[in-house]
């Protein structure tokens, strides 16, 4: 067990790809799991609605079919789950890493229109999701034997089409 840590620490940082992971149904299904419970720890650390709840797993379902829809773009489905297993066991560690800054993100007051200073629960929180793209980018990079720069511009034009999605069906019922 602590040498699939330190193997998703190592691709965090870069010194492996997924292909070092093994392709194994039950390490991902089960990393889906984790995630998801991770995930809803998260929430439910920040104090969110089952709603969005839901939309998170359906987010989750859209990743699942982008990484099979860009690895089946470049011919690549054969590494579908080393590298969904990379991208899960990132996403638990790097949630696990988050999970504290989370309460002092939501009892933070609110932002002051005149001081726009980040708090430093704020900073930490942007850095991690800043960490995440790039690991998402060089899992990618690394599984479709491409340039780090197109898996970047992939993996943010992904993480911007998820926000639009998330804030239009978290948007307030009138």
């Amino acid at each position: 067990m602590l040498r699939l840590i330190f193997a998703f620490v190592d691709i965090m940082l870069h010194r492996r790809g997924p292909d070092s992971l093994p392709s194994s149904p039950f390490l991902l299904w089960t990393l889906l799991a984790l995630s998801i419970a991770v995930e809803w720890l998260v929430l439910w650390l920040a104090g969110e609605s089952g709603r969005v709840f839901a939309v998170s797993l359906l987010v989750t379902g859209f990743d699942l079919w982008f990484v099979w829809a860009v690895l089946r773009t470049f011919n690549r489905t054969a590494r579908f789950r080393q590298t969904m297993t990379a991208i899960l066991g990132a996403d638990v560690l790097l949630s696990i890493l988050q999970a504290p800054l989370v309460r002092g993100v939501v009892e933070a007051a609110p932002p002051d229109p005149q001081n726009a200073a980040l708090t430093l629960p704020d900073v930490l929180s942007l850095m991690i999701l800043i960490w995440s793209l790039d690991i998402g980018a060089f899992v990618l990079a690394r599984a479709l034997e491409r340039p780090y720069l197109l898996s970047v511009a992939l993996v943010i034009g992904y993480f911007f089409l998820m926000q639009i999605l998330q804030a239009t069906l978290l948007r307030p019922v009138a």
